[in-house]
């Protein structure tokens, strides 16, 4: 029977990729992270890692090995958290992965609510590119995933999916905001702020103006959303995004409004939002109830049709 201990070695030997990396984060010696998986090695007869000369990677079997023991792992996990719970005596935590644009407002909204319904949950926000977030989730470094891209079946399971076409976001006042939908054409016209290429939204709207031979005039790119936001409303120009990633903002009187229009581009509406968790992973009950929220959130926030 594999030892509970050596599995939390092997997985983390897997994750860092070297035996060194391990011993500072599990704070062990490298010679017992060594035996241990030494040892496992001998339990199951054949090797789990590929010994190169920067650090250690997983053969096939080891491959196997790890997507069985984090989903293990994190089961043993949950139900602790469960057994405590339900005596008073630990809090649960929920580990979500996004992509940075639902770090602005939605996300904090949405485990604000939750806390102050459930106090004992407490929560850890990361953010990343879907690519990134995939990982997360597939690897069990987080519990729940949100991106526009990243969900792989093969990979993943996805929890919940709606259409999230891209938008224009303009400050309220801009000459274009009255308008019910926008073409590309009247984009080209004014200055734009645009995420760097790799972004899902941008991906689509360089294809869209690609063969329509239409230029943007494009006056910053950034990867930090936020800072895209704050631009197009402080110099009036236009962002491209998602309209749930301006859901729950509060306007202040020293702060911006950014509106959504839809653009009226087919291929735009291609892109989807993904919930994601674990395969085959069985959830803790926080876990079910924070995907809960976040689920009823989206919805609640008109996603889809000429959401972005």
């Amino acid at each position: 029977m594999l030892h509970g201990i050596a599995l939390r070695y092997f997985i983390e030997v897997a994750r860092t990729g070297s035996l060194a990396a391990a011993s500072q984060t599990l704070h062990v010696a490298v010679s017992a992270i060594s035996r241990q998986i030494a040892k496992l090695e001998e339990d199951v007869g054949t090797p789990l890692f590929e010994r190169m000369p920067r650090g250690m990677v997983l053969t096939e079997s080891g491959e196997r090995l790890a997507a069985h023991a984090r989903r293990s792992l994190l089961e043993g996990d949950a139900v602790l958290a469960e057994i405590a719970a339900s005596k008073a005596l630990g809090r649960g935590i929920v580990r979500v992965g996004c992509t940075e644009g639902f770090t602005r407002s939605f996300l904090p909204g949405v485990l604000a609510r939750h806390h102050a319904a459930v106090p004992h949950v407490h929560f850890m926000l990361r953010s990343g590119t879907p690519a990134q977030v995939e990982h997360w989730v597939a690897s069990g470094e987080v519990d729940l995933g949100l991106s526009f891209s990243g969900g792989d079946p093969a990979k993943v399971s996805v929890e919940y999916s709606a259409e999230a076409s891209v938008c224009a976001l303009l400050d309220a006042a801009h000459p274009l905001a009255g308008h019910d939908a926008l073409t590309l054409a009247d984009l080209a016209a004014y200055p734009v702020a645009l995420l760097e290429p790799g972004n899902t939204a941008r991906q689509l709207i360089d294809a869209c103006c690609a063969r329509q031979g239409i230029e943007l005039n494009a006056i910053l790119t950034s990867n930090n959303s936020s800072a895209l936001h704050a631009f197009a409303a402080l110099a009036g120009a236009i962002t491209l995004g998602s309209r749930l990633s301006l859901a729950g903002l509060v306007a202040r009187a020293d702060d911006f409004a950014l509106v959504a229009r839809p653009i009226d581009e087919p291929e735009l509406r291609q892109r989807r939002l993904f919930v994601t968790t674990m395969r085959e992973r069985r959830l803790s009950s926080a876990i079910e109830s924070v995907l809960k929220a976040l689920i009823e959130a989206i919805e609640a926030s008109a996603l889809g049709g000429d959401e972005g």
